[in-house]
């Protein structure tokens, strides 16, 4: 069962447990709020899910924290220990998927992963193929990724989630074209990565709660802004 979080006073921004600290955070679209005044934590094997309707800004959410969109205002912090808070010189290993799988399509599945292996390090030890093998599309390993399902591509791409010991997972709709065995993999992968230490935010129209003690929720209605959303 997730814990809510209902309001900024229901979670600690500034915990020394934290990992991840996002302190008022307010982002907009054409000059008007998507939210306002966000604040919440994550700590070592949380997960985190983002709620709310079309427009309310949980990709722009995703892409802030990835480093990829820039806020109004606020702030995001990292702590890599105790007393050592937003320490550049050990920045975190972030894995980002968003709607776009990021596949290329005239390459196949096995290509695409060695490529992202070569780009990012494979830090977990397995190879491409075995990370395939996680999400259960290796045998479509010497296929072109243009020739495979939407399910098996979105497979692929989640696949890359195996190469590393990621510190956060930042996750936009990854069940999207996923079939239920595909939803169970995922999951798999998911309580691993937590069990390990790492941190899982995502944003998904249907819940994929890990099991884990510490699944949480926002929802992003609760800090509308002053404006109207598009």
């Amino acid at each position: 069962m997730s814990t809510p979080i209902k309001d900024t006073h229901s979670i600690d921004a500034h915990t020394s447990q934290a990992l991840l600290s996002v302190e008022n955070l307010t982002c907009e679209r054409s000059d008007a709020p998507l939210f306002s005044n966000l604040s919440f934590s994550l700590e070592k094997s949380q997960s985190l899910r983002i709620l709310g309707p079309n427009g309310s800004g949980k990709t722009t959410l995703i892409r802030t924290i990835a480093g990829i969109h820039k806020p109004a205002l606020g702030q995001i912090r990292w702590s890599t220990g105790p007393g050592n808070r937003d320490n550049s010189a050990n920045k975190p290993n972030i894995a980002y998927i968003g709607h776009t799988t990021g596949i290329r399509g005239e390459l196949t599945a096995l290509e695409n992963l060695e490529f992202y292996a070569r780009m990012t390090g494979n830090l977990s030890g397995m190879s491409p193929t075995e990370c395939l093998e996680k999400l259960n599309v290796a045998h479509c390993s010497k296929l072109p990724c243009m020739r495979l399902s939407a399910g098996q591509r979105q497979r692929v791409a989640l696949s890359r989630l195996a190469l590393n010991q990621h510190d956060l997972w930042l996750l936009d709709e990854p069940v999207t074209s996923l079939d239920d065995q595909g939803i169970d993999l995922l999951l798999d992968l998911a309580r691993c990565h937590l069990e390990a230490g790492g941190m899982t935010i995502y944003c998904s129209h249907q819940s994929i709660h890990s099991g884990f003690k510490n699944d949480t929720e926002i929802d992003l209605r609760n800090f509308k802004g002053d404006h109207p959303q598009c």
